[in-house]
Formats: C-alpha cells, sequence, structure tokens
C-alpha cells in the first residue's frame, strides 16, 4: 500500500494558535516578508493575513521546497469569539503575532464549560 507523504501547501505559511485567559494569540512564521507587505484585515468575522515579496517572477525548480517563496493567505474564521476592535499586532525577526481578545460573553462561557466539567468529575 502506498502511503503518500503529506505535503504543506506551497504558497501558505505556517501558524500556531493558543489560547489564553484573556485572548488567544496567533504565531505565523513569516521570514523574508518585510513587515510593510504583511496585511492583516477582518472581513465578516474572519481574520485575513497576507504577505508578499519582492521577488522577480522566474520560476525555479525546488529540489525540496519547506517554506513560501511567493505570496501567500491564511484566513480563519472567528466564530464571534473575539472583540475585533481590540486586536493587537506585532512582528519580529520574521514572526507575526496576533493577539485577539476573547469578548467577554466568551469568557463566560469558557469559565462556565469548567465549572460544568469540575462539577461533574
Amino acid at each position: 500500500m502506498y502511503i503518500q507523504d503529506y505535503r504543506r501547501p506551497k504558497y501558505n505559511v505556517p501558524i500556531n494558535i493558543e489560547e489564553r485567559d484573556d485572548c488567544y494569540r496567533l504565531t505565523a512564521y513569516v521570514p523574508g516578508y518585510p513587515e510593510e507587505n504583511i496585511r492583516t484585515q477582518i472581513i465578516n468575522d474572519t481574520l485575513v493575513i497576507t504577505g508578499s515579496r519582492d521577488e522577480d517572477d522566474a520560476v525555479v525548480e525546488f529540489l525540496k521546497q519547506e517554506f513560501p517563496v511567493r505570496d501567500f493567505e491564511r484566513s480563519l474564521h472567528l466564530n464571534g469569539l473575539v472583540d475585533t476592535a481590540c486586536i493587537n499586532i506585532r512582528y519580529q525577526d520574521g514572526v507575526l503575532t496576533i493577539f485577539l481578545p476573547k469578548k467577554q460573553e466568551a469568557s463566560l462561557y469558557h469559565i462556565r464549560q469548567q465549572l460544568e466539567a469540575s462539577l461533574a468529575g
């Protein structure tokens, strides 16, 4: 039986999402993309992150490719859980960090879930 190796899309950047008490922290690894070429926006409760490089359009044949060399776009639906008016963005050393504060009602829902789980057990 042949099992194909996992291949990350060529024009996508890896992200991590961490849940904290008061916010979600999204970290995107975007080395080689200048800060002025990275854009974030909220469209219909969806966070959209785009980036572009100032590279020529020459076609390159890679022996192995593990990071993007062209424009990228990532989107993340926020499910109404984020206070989009208070998003904080940082870019340092090729790492984009976005702090997405939880809406007050989302935090209360999370606390209720934890209480119910502890009472049930």
